[in-house]
């Protein structure tokens, strides 16, 4: 049978194709595994810069990843200063105002709390998923409830679910008050945390199900085998 230059030209294309994924597949067949990793770094990182059959398998979309990783941050600085508001234990911020007279520890929580709050709010509003829509009204419901006591030590909601702080009057507010909004496990900052928890655990999913649509296995016969015949003429045999 006699093999024309169609066939021959096809069968010289599929293993250029696959020249990224052969080089990886003898690099993890070495024996020292140290000098393995070493290679199929190398490997990767080759079809990472380069155009080709291996790129799409393993690029990430970073500015999504980071997203979710900012929005996880900030839902854990929420709970982290809300920790420290809530704190019921000897020598809590409440006790040191007690004793130095000055508020302006826990003025300083509530400040950075207000900040990070807000962050996650604006993150959620702009990931727009229905999960993180709901989260989001569920904030929104605890703020509406817990209106009159924010406002109490200058904080008001937004339309768009973020807070605004009035420095002056947050100043103004007496340690019973402020202990009483913010402190205890009935407070706002408590509630709050609750759910920032729930966005932490949420960013986290978003962020795994991004890594894994990002990756599709290079060795996957129907990945190794999607770019054959894409010219049409790869079986087109005899002429």
């Amino acid at each position: 049978m006699r093999i024309t230059r169609n066939y021959r030209n096809g069968l010289m294309s599929a293993r250029k194709a696959n020249e990224n994924t052969s080089l990886f597949r003898k690099a993890l067949s070495r024996n020292n595994s140290s000098r393995n990793s070493g290679r199929a770094a190398a490997i990767l990182n080759s079809i990472n810069k380069t155009s080709g059959p291996g790129k799409p398998y393993f690029s990430t979309d970073t500015k999504t990843e980071k997203f979710y990783y900012d929005m996880k941050y900030h839902a854990g600085q929420v709970e982290e200063y809300a920790e420290a508001l809530t704190d019921g234990e000897k020598n809590s911020i409440y006790d040191k105002a007690k004793e130095s007279g000055s508020t302006e520890e826990i003025q300083a929580k509530i400040t950075g709390f207000v900040n990070q709050y807000n962050k996650m709010i604006d993150d959620l509003s702009e990931s727009g998923s229905k999960s993180d829509s709901l989260l989001k009204m569920q904030m929104d419901s605890t703020v509406r409830i817990y209106a009159a006591q924010l406002a109490s030590t200058g904080v008001t909601k937004r339309s768009d679910g973020t807070l605004v702080l009035d420095e002056k009057k947050l100043a103004a507010a007496d340690l019973d008050t402020l202990k009483k909004v913010w402190g205890g496990k009935d407070s706002f900052a408590n509630q709050a945390a609750r759910k920032a928890d729930a966005v932490k655990a949420s960013a986290q999913q978003n962020m795994k199900a991004q890594a894994s649509s990002n990756y599709t296995n290079p060795f996957d016969r129907a990945n190794l085998y999607a770019n054959y015949g894409s010219k049409g003429n790869y079986f087109n045999f005899f002429r």
